[in-house]
């Protein structure tokens, strides 16, 4: 694994943990249900979606 893919999956892991507390954050104080499972949805694609995509293709690239 090279450092560029490495970087990228933790930075995508990082902003997923800062959107999902940002989303219990905004459920705390009783912000708008919209704003709340907006940042869910997105902690979910950077947490999930994100990193599994980076290790596909790193895996397909044969490296």
């Amino acid at each position: 694994m090279n450092n560029t893919t490495m970087f990228v999956t933790m930075a995508s892991v990082m902003i997923g943990f800062i959107l999902f507390g940002s989303s219990y954050l905004a459920f705390s104080y009783r912000k708008s249900r919209v704003l709340v499972w907006s940042l869910f949805a997105l902690a979910v694609v950077f947490m999930t979606f994100v990193p599994v995509t980076v290790a596909i293709f790193f895996a397909a690239a044969g490296q």
